[in-house]
């Protein structure tokens, strides 16, 4: 004869999980856990590699627009990696006011007084670009820019800016190919007769 208490006993036997059962589930939630939370930190990287990746090249345009604007109405150019000096001339005066363009007797045209022209600087300082107009105050033109690189090549009435920054996408660094991969070019014909070199005319 079954009692009751037998009877309990058998069903849970029968309801109940096994020691090894347990551990391989456990084990199976584990991975699967692993897998998933693995994912989605690595889409979080990505995410955040190709944001960087976006701001960069959208500031390194930006940079080129503003080097360009600036070199194809320039007379001198000092070139230096990470600073550079371009100067314009003098279209504006003291007040803002467009100043009458005057013949030099030597084919070129001046503004102002003879021989006048405006300092523009570029410069990477303390992870930020800027450009200054004479002693003007200094226009941010890219912040967090530390890993960033312009340099500018002066071939006398042609002159080509070069900018690149280092990728985030490899959590061991970038790459000498990956930095190089980045580069934006940008190459100006100079529309002023320079006074710093002997150059011709076109």
């Amino acid at each position: 004869m079954v009692t009751g208490f037998g009877r309990r006993r058998s069903w849970a036997k029968k309801g109940g999980y096994a020691v090894s059962e347990l551990i391989v589930s456990s084990a199976i939630f584990c991975s699967i856990s692993l897998g998933l939370l693995m994912g989605f930190t690595s889409l979080q990287r990505n995410y955040a590699a190709t944001s960087d990746f976006s701001v960069n090249h959208a500031d390194e345009m930006r940079i080129s627009d503003y080097m360009a604007m600036d070199l194809r109405r320039s007379i001198a150019v000092q070139a230096a990696k990470n600073d550079t000096t371009i100067y314009i001339p003098a279209y504006y005066d003291q007040t803002g006011s467009p100043q009458t363009p005057a013949l030099d007797g030597q084919g070129g045209v001046f503004y102002g007084a003879s021989g006048s022209s405006v300092k523009i600087h570029y410069y990477l300082m303390a992870g930020t670009i800027y450009r200054q107009q004479d002693n003007g105050a200094a226009l941010p033109l890219a912040v967090s820019v530390q890993d960033f690189v312009f340099d500018v090549t002066d071939a006398g009435k042609v002159v080509t800016t070069r900018i690149t920054f280092n990728p985030t996408f490899n959590s061991g660094g970038a790459s000498l190919a990956a930095t190089t991969a980045t580069a934006f070019y940008n190459t100006t014909l100079l529309r002023n007769s320079r006074t710093d070199i002997q150059s011709s005319v076109y």
